[in-house]
């Protein structure tokens, strides 16, 4: 209800209920002898009121104009006419009293505007960070993914469905209901053609997009690479369209997550790779004890088997028989070794 053209029958009864208060509170001041100039001012005052109780620069604008048209009618010279006598005198004044009444009215709607802005960005400020905190607190892609749903569920206040995505497919979705509405048309074929369109080229698709206009969510890509990280499904209430702040807000959140992934990501890895680093010291370490255990036989092995083939006519039959005896006892260890 922000537009210049855009009508409700809620603000029109305001309107016409500040003004009427506006005329008694005139009416009374004409009884009481007070000038037109202080009526002009109860006029003024209805504008600034109007503006701020209604949505919507139309009704400021209409309330500018039907107030020099209910001043000439109720106070100027004949009364009760659109008529007035004094030209020169009247013309100047419904023109001054126009003009302030379309400034008050605009300047006070900018104000409002600036407000509304400064209130939805901290909003949205509250929203990610809470967001951001609950994401770091979650353990695992579930969780995250769990998180995720959530929050951009009471955002929206909407059914949302979050496709993980692995090993470049979609995964089945974590379907998050918002309180009061429906639960989200994951399922249907038309449904997932759209999520598998964001799966193969990214950005958006679904309900308001170019693609796949037919679906009833409107579906988003989880991070920037393709194919993404995961796909949101958002199932639009009935005449909602999202505005630039809601856009804006849901791919901030997305992001969020996307951060929240590639960090669960990284951290895997990570933890993979100090388990690989792990397993390799233990395999260098058993590879080491395995060559020690196996050089002290190898060694006794060869030594006694090159006393006997250099000095073998020397020994006698006693030490020939020992040193067989130690090679056959060094070897059938190692062969339980092995």
């Amino acid at each position: 209800m922000e537009g210049a053209l855009t009508l409700s029958w809620r603000d029109m009864g305001r309107t016409a209920g500040i003004l009427c208060a506006a005329s008694l509170v005139g009416l009374l001041f004409y009884k009481a002898g007070i000038t037109e100039a202080n009526i002009v001012t109860v006029y003024l005052l209805a504008v600034l009121c109007t503006a701020l109780a209604t949505d919507g620069r139309v009704y400021g604008i209409s309330a500018a104009v039907a107030s020099v048209l209910v001043f000439n009618y109720l106070f100027t010279v004949p009364r009760f006419t659109l008529k007035f006598n004094d030209v020169s005198r009247y013309s100047v004044t419904f023109l001054v009293m126009f003009i302030a009444a379309c400034i008050t009215s605009t300047l006070t709607m900018r104000v409002k505007t600036q407000a509304r802005q400064a209130a939805r960005k901290a909003h949205r400020s509250e929203v990610l960070l809470e967001t951001s905190q609950a994401l770091q607190r979650a353990e695992g892609e579930q969780q995250i993914f769990t998180a995720a749903a959530e929050h951009l569920s009471r955002l929206l206040r909407a059914g949302v469905s979050l496709y993980p995505v692995r090993d470049g497919a979609l995964q089945p979705p974590l379907v998050c209901d918002a309180q009061g509405t429906e639960a989200a048309p994951c399922t249907t074929e038309r449904e997932l053609r759209a999520a598998r369109t964001v799966l193969r080229c990214g950005g958006q698709a679904g309900a308001r997009t170019a693609a796949c206009p037919d679906a009833e969510c409107l579906y988003l890509a989880v991070g920037a690479s393709v194919p993404p990280l995961a796909v949101a499904g958002v199932a639009l209430r009935k005449g909602h369209i999202p505005d630039d702040f809601d856009r804006n807000l849901m791919a901030a959140l997305l992001n969020e997550c996307a951060l929240a992934l590639e960090k669960e990501r990284i951290a895997r890895e990570k933890s993979d790779a100090e388990l690989q680093a792990q397993q390799e010291q233990l395999r260098a370490n058993l590879l080491r004890t395995i060559s020690h255990d196996l050089r002290t036989p190898l060694t006794s092995i060869s030594g006694n088997a090159g006393v006997l083939m250099e000095n073998s006519s020397v020994l006698d039959e006693a030490k020939k028989q020992r040193l067989y005896a130690d090679i056959y006892d060094d070897s059938m260890w190692l062969v339980q070794l092995v």
